[in-house]
């Protein structure tokens, strides 16, 4: 059976959330008989000008709305729809009911998005939005989320058909990072977003721990966040995710214990697993489970559990080498995206009544 698909993504291969939850499924999909059309809702440049300057050009914003709404008014041609998050941010659901109408929707969700509008700072979008995810989650005909979290969360709203498919990554790609690199790096991956939301909770830690080691500290990605930190910055691209893992030899996730971050996703943590290096994490939500204490890498909560965590495992290779290994095979059991997209194939034909 052959499917047709219109993905509706947030943004192109640059984000994050498009790319690991939508874009790097294509090629399985397309052997498996779907044939997916990618309409991302915000262009690259808008992410571009976001991480370089912290502003959003209102002109790009408005020509991405009328192209989405464009394409969803002609979307006659698919069979099903396939929507990252929401059709248009702050539109009603009544208005993005009547766009979805007609086909069935399959709606993914990787983060506690529901938390943008409850929790917003006006009341009137509190008022009028509050309840919109909730209702996109009752009204698709499968709801897709990135961790427990969120699958209790759309149970709890009403959704139908609720399927935990994690992040996952190409495995055999990140494989060939897994070599120890000569000097004990730290590294961490991420958006300047999220390395100044994080990176700040373990800075004492990291400057005791590489000053009293004579280690290395690695970010790519951070851009200018995070100065306090000691560190070498790479640019992320895609393409130069693998040299970053082979420079790595463990990885790091510190996160503070909220709301938002109990329905995260664990990317990062994923990677780091698949590169074969030990990730040591804050134990909120999904990275609680990722991570097997003692086996795969460490829970630090506190800053002497970070320092003393590192130090561990800069002086005992074994120990360390153990540890990726160990993690390396759960990201191949259950995080590859092979596996990930046979799951996914598997929803879109139930929706066809497969």
């Amino acid at each position: 059976m052959t499917i047709s698909v219109l993905a509706l993504t947030r943004y192109d291969r640059m984000g994050a959330s498009s790319r690991v939850r939508f874009l790097q499924y294509m090629p399985h999909l397309e052997r498996m008989g779907l044939r997916v059309e990618v309409q991302p809702l915000l262009p690259r440049e808008y992410l571009t000008r976001l991480y370089a300057h912290g502003t959003r050009s209102s002109v790009t914003v408005a020509a991405s709305l009328i192209n989405r709404l464009w394409r969803v008014l002609r979307k006659g041609d698919v069979d099903v729809i396939w929507l990252q998050r929401e059709v248009l941010p702050f539109l009603p659901f009544v208005l993005e009911k009547i766009l979805l109408s007609g086909k069935p929707v399959v709606v993914d969700f990787d983060d506690a998005h529901h938390l943008y509008y409850r929790n917003a700072g006006s009341r009137l979008i509190r008022g009028a939005f509050a309840g919109k995810i909730e209702s996109l989650m009752r009204h698709a005909a499968a709801v897709i989320v990135g961790n427990p979290t969120l699958e209790k969360f759309a149970g709890e709203s009403g959704a139908d058909s609720v399927t935990l498919i994690p992040s996952a990554v190409d495995v055999t790609r990140l494989k060939a990072a897994a070599q120890a690199p000569k000097t004990f790096t730290v590294g961490w991956i991420g958006t300047p977003v999220t390395a100044a939301q994080s990176l700040p909770l373990v800075r004492g830690a990291l400057e005791k721990f590489l000053t009293e080691t004579g280690s290395r500290c690695l970010l790519c990605g951070a851009g200018d966040a995070a100065q306090g930190i000691e560190a070498d910055r790479l640019p992320w691209s895609e393409a130069g995710e693998v040299d970053f893992f082979s420079e790595v030899t463990v990885g790091i996730c510190p996160l503070q214990d909220t709301e938002w971050n109990q329905g995260k996703s664990g990317y990062k943590i994923i990677q780091y697993m698949a590169a074969g290096k030990p990730a040591l994490v804050s134990p909120v939500g999904i990275a609680h489970d990722l991570v097997a204490h003692g086996e795969s890498g460490f829970h630090c909560t506190t800053e002497d559990q970070w320092y003393d965590s590192l130090m561990q495992l800069h002086q005992d290779s074994a120990l360390c080498a153990s540890m990726g290994a160990n993690a390396q095979s759960q990201a191949q059991d259950k995080y590859d995206t092979e596996i990930a997209a046979n799951r996914l194939h598997k929803v879109f034909v139930s929706c066809m009544g497969g």
